[in-house]
């Protein structure tokens, strides 16, 4: 029997619905396949519902029935009446909207570029799993001074070298007030706790050993390895066991060092040459956040091996489609360099993933429907919340409000669910009971 409904059937649990919205963007997928739910024009199959009802009892470690069935349901049904009304009444004509779907874009089409790329290189050998098994039996004590950048690093280094203690320099190293009065000691760690890279060069030292600084993605680290115990005890049955464990963990070790040799590569070829007047003026003048000439000039502020060039115009252009985040990290002349070659380097690969048409992939626009609808909703309940910042304190009022946000968009939709459909389909044995 198929029903139609004007507003939503009533939730039994609705608040929970809509904490659901927050945690299952999901967009619907386009099928010929028997449909669950219709929203307009929008269908909901049941081959795409079941996959996501998996999904939603695995996260929520929630038992199959039907009311969790018709919950889940009813968010998938929300979620698209708000993408509808986001694109009806925001999306198309709001440039931030436009500008981050083009970021979502970017980001996808570099992650299929270094797929493309660096992918074939994180296979392990044999040789090199046998290793990372030995460190999955290893525990190591180890305590690191850090610096956000390299120049920061390098100062630590000059000073360990020079004699001071390594306790005077993790002082000065760390804002975190533990880490600086019990010298960056971070205690026994296990393979899978810190950054890939930091661990990579911890498992290589030996007692007391200190390392060259490590670039990790939060900054760069000196490591001191304190103390190191060994399982001594290591079979080839346990070894076989966790092959397939081990070779995931390889991939991570190995993705960000790839990336980072195939980075310097490319800028190493492109050949980037500043002109450091401007460069130091452009510097003063954003940093100071003033309209300026050095800003807007026209003049080549950096060069490339094939004769291109960017002028401050362009240069400033581009660093402002960058995050806040990203933004806030240009604090001196070799931040700001860095960030203006990585800047190179990733248009430089979008351009050749353009080329290698990487982004024509069914499962590449999936993605980016999916990444865009998530960021769609998202957007919406905060703007809807915003208005009232009481409800970061009060759910029932939140509720209250989401409810009557909810129910104005469905009065206004044609909307159906096939109830023999959510009552009788049958998931695969195993899962959900």
């Amino acid at each position: 029997m198929r029903k139609r409904i004007r507003p939503l059937i009533p939730i039994t649990q609705p608040f929970t619905l809509l904490c659901f919205i927050l945690l299952l963007f999901h967009s619907c997928d386009q099928s010929t396949q028997r449909p669950i739910a219709e929203i307009n024009n929008e269908v909901i199959t049941l081959n795409s519902y079941i996959n996501k009802y998996k999904d939603f009892l695995q996260q929520t470690s929630l038992q199959d029935n039907l009311a969790n069935r018709y919950t889940l349901l009813h968010s998938l049904i929300d979620e698209v009446l708000i993408i509808d009304y986001m694109y009806r009444t925001h999306s198309e004509h709001n440039s931030i909207y436009n500008r981050q779907k083009q970021r979502i874009y970017d980001q996808l089409l570099l992650n299929e570029y270094y797929d493309f790329t660096i992918e074939p290189q994180m296979e392990a050998s044999n040789q090199e799993l046998r290793t990372f098994f030995v460190w999955s039996k290893t525990t190591l004590h180890v305590r690191h001074l850090f610096a956000k950048d390299f120049s920061g690093i390098r100062h630590i280094q000059d000073n360990l070298e020079n004699g001071k203690t390594w306790e005077d320099c993790a002082a000065m190293s760390f804002k975190d007030s533990l880490l600086k009065s019990n010298g960056g000691d971070l205690g026994w760690i296990r393979m899978g706790d810190m950054d890939p890279a930091f661990e990579s060069a911890a498992f290589q030292l030996e007692d007391m050993q200190i390392s060259s600084p490590i670039k990790t993605q939060y900054g760069y680290s000196i490591i001191q390895v304190l103390e190191k115990v060994k399982d001594g005890f290591l079979t080839e049955q346990e070894f076989q066991l966790e092959k397939d464990w081990l070779q995931l963990m390889a991939a991570q070790y190995k993705k960000m060092p790839a990336i980072r040799d195939f980075t310097d590569m490319m800028v190493q070829e492109m050949e980037i040459d500043f002109n450091e007047n401007d460069l130091n003026e452009f510097f003063s003048a954003i940093i100071a956040n003033k309209e300026s000439k050095n800003i807007y000039s026209n003049r080549p502020l950096l060069s490339f091996k094939n004769g291109h060039y960017w002028t401050a115009k362009q240069t400033y252009e581009k660093l402002d489609n960058l995050s806040s985040r990203q933004f806030k990290r240009i604090q001196d002349i070799d931040n700001l360099t860095n960030i203006l070659k990585g800047l190179a380097v990733r248009e430089k690969m979008l351009l050749q993933a353009e080329e290698l048409r990487l982004s024509t992939s069914t499962s590449f626009t999936e993605s980016l429907e999916r990444q865009y609808h998530n960021y769609l909703v998202h957007q919406c309940l905060e703007n809807l919340f915003d208005h009232n910042t009481q409800t970061y304190h009060d759910p029932d009022l939140k509720q209250s409000i989401y409810k009557t946000f909810r129910d104005g968009l469905a009065e206004h939709a044609s909307i159906s669910i096939d109830s023999s459909v959510v009552k009788n389909f049958i998931l695969p044995l195993g899962e959900g009971s």
